[in-house]
């Protein structure tokens, strides 16, 4: 099974209001509060993280989600 940790609604709005990168999933890279950054992360459909097989990250760990900006012109 997945791991995968649903976002809180205001991350899901925020994220909501970016084009999606691909199919039903954007690319961001997320700080949390112990300064780690986890970066190129996929979260499904706005809503949901997706964290490696060993990774425990509470919601409240989170402090900010940076979507990642595509710099190509198709």
């Amino acid at each position: 099974m997945e791991n995968k940790l649903k976002l809180k609604e205001e991350q899901i709005n925020y994220l909501s209001s970016f084009p999606e990168q691909g199919m039903g999933y954007q690319i961001v890279d997320i700080t949390l509060k112990n300064g780690i950054v986890l970066y190129n992360r996929i979260v499904f459909n706005s809503s949901y993280l997706k964290l490696n097989a060993t990774e425990k990250i509470e919601l409240d760990d989170i402090i900010q989600i940076d979507i990642i900006q595509n710099d190509w012109v198709v």
